[in-house]
């Protein structure tokens, strides 16, 4: 059954709604004219992308260059992108000048943070414009487990980070964090690995090289990747912050000795099981760390925890 709310929306934000509700049915691409008077041709999923999103997308200059790919212009930014990506972008706008490299990659930037990457890129960089990764790092040293393309680096490094130490398992993201400590002149080590609770190697399974590959992947492809054991990369870091975002890989921090883990003081760590969660909180709790900050998602949630003197 159809959501009044739903249907309500489609009226006062089009000027042809009976055109859009035929669209619906027939299932074909049809002329929509939204209220601010831009004129697309839409499927109805692209219709209820820019249905769901209009109160961002109606704040922009959008023209359809085929029949999946939009061109935002915004005061500082232009991007050509799909429909999908449309409302992420015009999100991204209100506070990031977001321009086009080439297909497919893109460059932020906002005051003195600037990254470059994929499109996977810009939702990380969302997530840190909610401020999921917001700590003191001032002239501090940041271990980073689960670099992805190196637009958290560039955060630590934006906030006044002394050193970061990246580790991430993929070569392709590799690449672009390479690409990021150039364009910010990060003082960065940078090791493809991933993490556990010993050295060695595993089989992860996956679809896509994307922000999602790690652990918790399932899929028709595979590649084996280096892991390196969580105590000794603590222990070797000298690092003051540690920030865990690894797909499964958190676990690992359940297993390390106390007198270990307490050699660095804060830590942000994202769960992504409410199992792993309670086994992580029952962990920082008994080793002497308080949970200072909780930031809930729909899957998963960060954890902020900071070392009781």
């Amino acid at each position: 059954m159809v959501k009044l709310s739903v249907v309500w929306r489609t009226l006062t934000i089009t000027k042809n709604p009976l055109v859009v509700l035929s669209m619906k049915r027939k299932k074909n691409r049809k002329s929509v004219t939204f209220r601010n008077g831009l004129t697309f041709s839409l499927t109805w999923p692209q219709f209820r992308v820019f249905r769901d999103s209009y109160s961002i997308l109606a704040n922009y200059s959008i023209t359809q260059e085929s029949d999946d790919l939009f061109r935002i212009k915004g005061q500082n930014s232009e991007v050509v992108c799909s429909s999908q990506l449309t409302p992420l972008v015009c999100d991204l706008m209100r506070d990031f000048a977001v321009n086009q490299i080439e297909r497919g990659t893109f460059h932020v930037k906002n005051g003195d943070f600037q990254a470059v990457g994929s499109a996977s890129m810009l939702t990380c960089v969302k997530e840190l414009q909610a401020g999921e990764y917001e700590c003191d790092c001032q002239n501090k040293v940041v271990l980073d487990i689960g670099g992805f393309e190196g637009e958290s680096a560039a955060y630590f490094w934006s906030k006044k980070a002394r050193r970061i130490i990246i580790y991430e398992p993929v070569e392709e993201h590799i690449q672009w964090i390479g690409k990021n400590i150039s364009l910010n002149k990060i003082d960065a080590e940078v090791y493809q690995a991933g993490i556990g609770n010993k050295n060695g190697t595993k089989t992860i399974q996956f679809d896509e090289v994307d922000i999602g590959f790690g652990l918790l992947n399932m899929g028709s492809k595979s590649r084996e990747i280096k892991i390196r054991d969580i105590s000794e990369v603590i222990k070797e870091s000298g690092a003051d912050v540690a920030k865990f975002d690894c797909e499964g890989a958190e676990e690992s921090i359940i297993e390390v000795p106390a007198e270990i883990l307490r050699k660095i003081n804060c830590y942000l760590v994202e769960v992504h099981s409410e199992e792993i969660r309670e086994a992580i909180l029952r962990k920082f709790h008994e080793t002497g760390f308080k949970l200072e900050h909780e930031r809930c998602k729909s899957k998963f949630s960060i954890l902020t925890f900071k070392k009781i003197d």
